[in-house]
């Protein structure tokens, strides 16, 4: 019996790596079959991150980083410890990832916790906490692409913001930490002059803004991918089944199913669709607040040296945007 178990759990884990390579090998045969189609939404992807994404979110990054190696989280931090301490028995760093986080979007409240991480503020147990209450997007997406541009309503835009940061608050509370929690440490400032500082700053900055266009550039073929095969369109059916409460148009679930895996394009496909702001505003909530497949995987590459889990990670994001969800229905019948 021990070792058909043995033999078990080697199955399982060797599983665990044939899954993965059996679908990076199809993607791979996808691209070699149809290359002008795929190389053309890998295109799009660059052309996304080089024309929106990188000038956005490149300034963030780059200050954010100065503002810790300046030691603001100890600064900030402090001023914030007995709130974020009473409400989620977490250090004060967490209300300064969080403000960061509010200003700035994805994935800079991640990219920030790596940085505590590293520097020995805050331990893996803390990180997992903090992160619960500090990933979600920032204005300039939500307010100034997603409502105004897409959905031509600025309105509009700032209840989304604002139920997105509650949401994000409201999570914390599931995933709050124990008491011993509370207490982190300070941030290792190395000795170094302002020179130092700055190289190192631009440096870090480059190099993660180049991860996180590598992550839009392969997930926009993946959308794609998923859309050709098929899953796309089973998902949307499914999704349909399963709105009982309301009709749900073929296309706005479709919608729906690719901000799953990629949250620009769906938002997109929903307000193509043209259908009053009570029907779609929740369901645009949800996918901001889930992020996607695409901006997960950049928060985890952040987070992998924190030693939290793809599957606690991506939880934590489920239970946020069906919080969003509940909030923006119960609003939306007073629109």
């Amino acid at each position: 019996m021990v070792g058909y178990f043995r033999k078990l759990k080697s199955f399982l884990a060797s599983g665990g790596a044939i899954v993965p390579s059996t679908l990076l090998t199809l993607l791979i045969i996808f691209l070699i079959i149809n290359p002008d189609r795929y190389i053309q939404s890998v295109y799009y992807g660059l052309k996304l991150f080089a024309t929106s994404v990188a000038p956005a979110l490149f300034p963030f990054f780059f200050f954010s980083r100065l503002l810790t190696g300046l030691g603001m989280a100890d600064t900030l931090g402090s001023l914030l410890r007995r709130p974020v301490s009473a409400l989620y028995n977490a250090p004060g760093a967490g209300g300064y990832v969080c403000c960061m986080g509010i200003i700035s979007g994805y994935p800079v409240g991640a990219k920030l916790l790596g940085e505590l991480y590293d520097g020995g503020a805050l331990n893996a147990r803390q990180v997992k906490v903090i992160s619960s209450f500090t990933s979600t997007s920032g204005p300039l997406f939500v307010v100034g692409t997603v409502a105004t541009v897409m959905f031509k309503s600025t309105s509009t835009g700032y209840i989304l913001l604002a139920v997105h940061f509650v949401s994000a608050l409201l999570n914390g509370f599931i995933y709050r930490g124990k008491k011993s929690d509370a207490v982190g440490g300070n941030v290792k400032i190395r000795d170094r002059n302002m020179g130092a500082l700055l190289s190192e700053s631009m440096l870090s900055s480059i190099t993660s803004l180049l991860a996180v266009g590598g992550y839009i550039a392969v997930f926009s073929m993946i959308s794609d991918v998923l859309e050709d095969i098929g899953l796309i369109g089973l998902i949307a059916r499914g999704l349909q089944k399963c709105v009982f409460w309301q009709e749900m148009p073929l296309e706005m679930a479709r919608g729906v199913a690719v901000s799953l895996v990629e949250v620009t394009k769906g938002c997109r496909i929903i307000a193509d669709c043209n259908l009053p702001l009570q029907m779609t505003m929740p369901w645009v909530a949800l996918a901001l607040s889930f992020g996607g497949i695409s901006i997960g995987m950049q928060s985890l590459t952040f987070l992998s040296a924190c030693k939290i889990s793809w599957r606690y990670h991506f939880a934590t994001k489920i239970t946020q945007s069906l919080i969003s969800f509940v909030l923006m229905s119960l609003i939306a019948l007073l629109l």
